[in-house]
């Protein structure tokens, strides 16, 4: 336990609809791992089968299951939810999609619990402010770029707080090693190895479930002129899903790419592969956050990706990353080249990110959760219950 002197544990309940596994899901999972380090008492709430469910019951979470969807289930739950918080006496009840907020703000409202928080982590549209101000009392959010949506479809600002992705290490670079850069660098070695990459070819890699929003089909087109150019260069791209997939390799091969395009499908410890490219790219079309940014730094490896949403928070432009506008594939190959071309530029740019990412104390369990308790502290003295 690591609580500061003046406040107390709170005991907190986060609540999740999704089934699966994404960004969403990671963030909360890595949230409620760092709060409890922290000394707060936290439980999840989500349906029966949820991978998130799953991997917190193994990491010693007390999970409780809710199925949620069709209105029968929403009202049903939300007396479930009623019941669920009275037992329990939680301090905080913290929602996160629009079906489960839907069910457990109301719930938690009704049982009275002190703090009702919505988080938000996408840069979608609002359609319907109910479960931002009329049934939580507060929002938490991941960028400035998402409070300002949020504000400017009604929201209160001063009801907004921003706490961003926590970015974790890779467990390689916390082992103690004389030299941390070179430690990066070695595994940089192995990982090519591993991937059958010699030292003078260039890996542009990108890390990202195949989804039409991420920007894949996008990023293939801007690099094929610069593989046909440099027979040395190679896309990787790690992920999987339908039917991009099936685009993506119909697509290198219409382009005349096949051989240096290498779709590797879903593979675990994708933090560890992306050391050992040269270049990070992600063309996505819509970014709350995007915490794989952070990770790239933490690989030391210099990023290119579109000024979208969230991403020039996760990024040092100019420093550690190029930015290109969303739909400007001739600006998209550019940045591309700019890298590929110039090998000192890589270097001097991905030891920009790694150094940044030893220093970034607001992307660190620490640093998150150190923000989170200021703004749970902070909303519960404005509603009335004192400082914790």
């Amino acid at each position: 336990m690591n609580m500061p002197s003046n406040t107390a544990p709170l005991k907190i309940l986060h609540t999740e609809a999704a089934k699966g596994f994404g960004g969403q899901e990671i963030y909360i999972y890595r949230h409620m791992l760092a709060m409890r380090e922290r000394g707060h008492d936290v439980s999840l709430l989500c349906q029966p089968g949820a991978r998130l469910g799953t991997v917190a019951r193994g990491a010693g979470f007390t999970v409780h299951d809710l199925k949620m969807g069709g209105l029968l289930r929403l009202v049903r739950g939300i007396w479930s939810v009623r019941r669920l918080v009275r037992r329990h006496g939680f301090d905080v009840v913290n929602t996160t999609s629009r079906r489960d907020s839907l069910i457990a703000a109301a719930g938690a409202r009704l049982g009275r619990t002190p703090l009702v928080v919505r988080s938000r982590h996408l840069m979608s549209p609002v359609n319907s402010l109910l479960t931002y101000t009329g049934l939580p009392h507060r929002v938490m959010t991941v960028s400035s770029f998402v409070k300002q949506l949020l504000v400017a479809r009604g929201v209160d600002d001063r009801h907004v707080g921003i706490v961003p992705p926590i970015a974790v290490p890779p467990e390689w670079s916390k082992i103690d090693c004389a030299d941390p850069w070179q430690c990066v660098q070695d595994t940089r070695a192995e990982v090519r190895r591993e991937l059958g990459f010699a030292d003078d070819q260039i890996v542009v890699g990108c890390v990202a479930v195949l989804r039409e929003p991420k920007g894949h089909v996008d990023l293939l087109r801007a690099i094929a002129p610069l593989c046909r150019q440099h027979p040395n260069l190679h896309l990787v791209i790690v992920g999987d899903g339908q039917p991009v997939m099936g685009r993506l390799e119909a697509l290198r091969s219409e382009l005349g790419v096949a051989a240096q395009v290498h779709l590797l499908g879903y593979r675990p410890g994708a933090c560890r592969l992306m050391a050992g490219f040269d270049i990070f790219a992600l063309a996505t079309h819509k970014e709350a956050a995007g915490t794989v940014f952070l990770e790239a730094a933490h690989v030391g490896v210099p990023v290119v990706a579109t000024r979208v949403g969230g991403v020039p928070e996760m990024v040092l432009e100019g420093s550690n990353a190029i930015l290109a506008p969303l739909g400007d594939q001739a600006a998209l190959t550019q940045a591309l080249q700019t890298l590929v071309d110039d090998s000192a530029q890589r270097r001097r740019m991905g030891r920009a990110g790694w150094e940044w990412m030893r220093s970034a104390q607001r992307f660190t369990p620490s640093g998150h959760t150190e923000a989170t308790e200021h703004y749970y502290h902070q909303w519960l003295k404005e509603l009335g219950h004192g400082q914790r």
